[in-house]
């Protein structure tokens, strides 16, 4: 009897232990990892975003092949959508769905069947050449003691999977050939010898279009006068371009039949000779033409080519006989070497 009584006293004893242990352990746990992947921030952004790519990475996927996934709602973003269903207790029953996604995160509700709700979320962080990304999960554990308790191991317990799945997913994304995705198409080419007529000056880029646009007219004039046979559109040549202070050194020009000894009265003659240049045909207004020369550079540094000067930008069409400028063509000519 006596035996009895103490079982009951330490049966007691511990479960007002458990109980007071478990109402003094935080209600919310919180799980986090991070990892610095050397893989560009679009692709991986995309392994996360569309849930259809879990199965390169996810660890869970790995602990059990046999299991049954089912996809709903769209196929990536918020609202997409899917269900799991495992034999192996360690990865269960459940559904995971986006309710936000974004540049900077992607945010996740989870169901995990009977074991209540949860919500997960990555978060990336960009640079050059590479994407940390952290992949925290909360958990509300609710009034259940035992439960709270439990919370105190979830670290240890699910801390390790998101490790791996990090790892696969580093292992995956660095694996996938780092190519640009080029919106304009760059011809490498050889050129020959080009002889124009020119008026060269160092302004403001606000001053660009108003210079060009007055000496343009002047050249013209001028080697109609000169009885100068052009050999190509109208151009502008670019010798120098300062970021810092938008300022450039630049020349309104005309192609021209000729050669060194051709000249034109007040104005210069420059040859530009044969060589390799990279070519874009840029079809569109003036505004987006930016967009062509950052590809340039790109092209550039992936090619480790070296810029020559002057670039060249060749105006094809004529805004005045053309008011549609989806239409004006203006090729741009990188000398390279």
């Amino acid at each position: 009897m006596k035996i009895i009584k103490i079982i009951l006293v330490i049966i007691v004893l511990l479960a007002v232990t458990v109980t007071a242990v478990g109402f003094l352990s935080p209600a919310r746990v919180h799980i986090e990892r991070s990892l610095t992947i050397h893989a560009p921030y679009e692709i991986i952004h995309d392994q996360i975003n569309n849930l259809k790519n879990w199965k390169n990475w996810s660890p869970w996927y790995k602990k059990d092949s046999a299991a049954k996934f089912s996809y709903n709602g769209t196929d990536a973003g918020a609202g997409a959508a899917f269900t799991w269903d495992s034999k192996n207790p360690q990865v269960g029953q459940g559904t995971m769905t986006i309710t936000s996604s974004n540049a900077d995160s992607v945010c996740i509700a989870i169901e995990f069947g009977n074991r209540g709700p949860a919500s997960s979320k990555f978060v990336f962080l960009k640079s050059d050449s590479t994407t940390k990304i952290t992949w925290a999960m909360e958990n509300d554990m609710g009034m259940n003691p035992v439960g709270r308790i439990a919370g105190l191991f979830m670290d240890k317990m699910v801390g390790p999977d998101f490790e791996n799945g990090l790892a696969n997913l580093k292992s995956f994304t660095e694996a996938i050939p780092k190519k640009p995705a080029y919106k304009f198409k760059i011809m490498e080419e050889d050129a020959a010898e080009k002889v124009y007529i020119i008026k060269r000056d160092s302004l403001s880029w606000d001053s660009i279009q108003a210079f060009y646009a007055k000496n343009l007219h002047l050249l013209l004039e001028a080697s109609m006068k000169a009885k100068l046979e052009m050999a190509g559109a109208p151009a502008g040549l670019y010798f120098k371009w300062d970021e810092a202070s938008r300022s450039t050194i630049m020349a309104a020009a005309i192609p021209v039949k000729g050669n060194a000894n051709t000249k034109v009265k007040g104005f210069e003659t420059l040859v530009v000779p044969a060589g390799k240049n990279l070519h874009i045909a840029y079809l569109g207004g003036y505004y987006g033409i930016g967009n062509a020369h950052m590809e340039m550079d790109t092209y550039m540094k992936e090619k480790n080519l070296l810029q020559g000067i002057p670039m060249i930008e060749e105006y094809v069409s004529d805004p005045g006989s053309e008011p549609d400028s989806t239409k004006w063509l203006t090729n741009i000519y990188y000398p390279v070497k």
